[in-house]
């Protein structure tokens, strides 16, 4: 009867152990798949990102040489490059059509805000304050916020009393918000160096400011790049394309023209095979200092969405 009872223990012992094995074989094979998972993902993404920086330097080649010669368009074309591990989506914009942030005068700052929604009294207040935060004075303007205005806000670092260094810092300047104004940023850079936009070669909302704000321009909706171009309509996009065979033109700009900046935005998107996703920005002037064919003035991720339904 003893040996019995202890029998019937070990068989009990024996099936909780093999329960305890089952759930360890488990848990190890989910963990393992997880962190296949993520070093794939990890491989992907780096795969991406190296596709989108390649996008770049193709683009800076694309650049090196006039239109006419079959250089690469500056009005906002988007070009597509096949690669053999997937597909990078390139569109470059000339600085020299955008509103310079630290050249602009008050009334075409004025015209730009009210071109991006804003009531014409908090247009011409922020015309003001972007002025005072980037002059070397402490002399505020009507509508304007200096030193002591931050301060009263709780922002006791002030004014910058300097130009600005780049686009994104406009969200330092008093009265400006992020999420509210974030869409100005976008066309008020800093390396044209042009005290007014090129009209040709400017983006919807600039085009809307130099006509004194009013009449919005839509942007490019960008489902139409789901769309094959026709060529039969639009004959230069295959001019456009140059003679690299891997290149198309999916979206055609406006105009085959550069302005004097030599100074571009290039936005590189690419798309591994396996689902890898990365958006590359940076910002290039042409004939750099010295011997240099070119100069990176900004390197960043980007935010374009090239792709229509792209991974976030």
């Amino acid at each position: 009867m003893t040996g019995g009872r202890q029998r019937g223990i070990a068989l009990v012992a024996v099936l909780w152990a093999l329960v305890l094995l089952a759930v360890i074989a488990a848990t190890v094979s989910r963990e393992s798949r997880t962190q296949s998972r993520l070093a794939r993902n990890f491989v992907d993404g780096a795969q991406a990102e190296a596709l989108a920086d390649g996008g770049v330097h193709r683009a800076i080649d694309g650049l090196s040489r006039p239109v006419a010669a079959g250089g690469w368009r500056v009005d906002g074309t988007v070009y597509g490059w096949r690669r053999p591990d997937g597909e990078v989506r390139i569109r470059i914009e000339d600085e020299g059509g955008k509103v310079d942030l630290n050249r602009a005068g008050a009334a075409l700052l004025r015209d730009l805000f009210l071109a991006a929604g804003a009531e014409p009294a908090r247009a011409a207040a922020l015309a003001d304050a972007i002025q005072d935060y980037r002059d070397a004075d402490d002399t505020r303007r009507p509508d304007g916020a200096e030193d002591a205005d931050y301060q009263a806000a709780g922002r006791p670092a002030g004014a910058k009393d300097a130009p600005f260094e780049a686009g994104e810092e406009l969200h330092q300047v008093l009265g400006l918000t992020r999420a509210r104004d974030d869409r100005v940023a976008g066309a008020v850079p800093v390396h044209s160096l042009a005290r007014r936009p090129d009209a040709r070669l400017a983006p919807p909302l600039v085009q809307t400011a130099l006509r004194g704000g009013g009449g919005a321009t839509e942007a490019l909706p960008l489902e139409l790049l789901a769309r094959p171009l026709n060529r039969d309509a639009q004959p230069e996009a295959q001019t456009a394309a140059g003679d690299d065979p891997n290149v198309t033109v999916l979206y055609l700009g406006p105009s085959a023209h550069r302005s004097r900046a030599r100074t571009f935005t290039i936005h590189a998107e690419a798309r591994t095979a396996s689902g890898g996703w990365f958006a590359r920005r940076a910002v290039v002037r042409m004939g750099g200092r010295g011997t240099a064919p070119y100069q990176i003035l900004a390197w960043g991720r980007g935010r374009s969405r090239l792709f229509p339904a792209s991974a976030p």
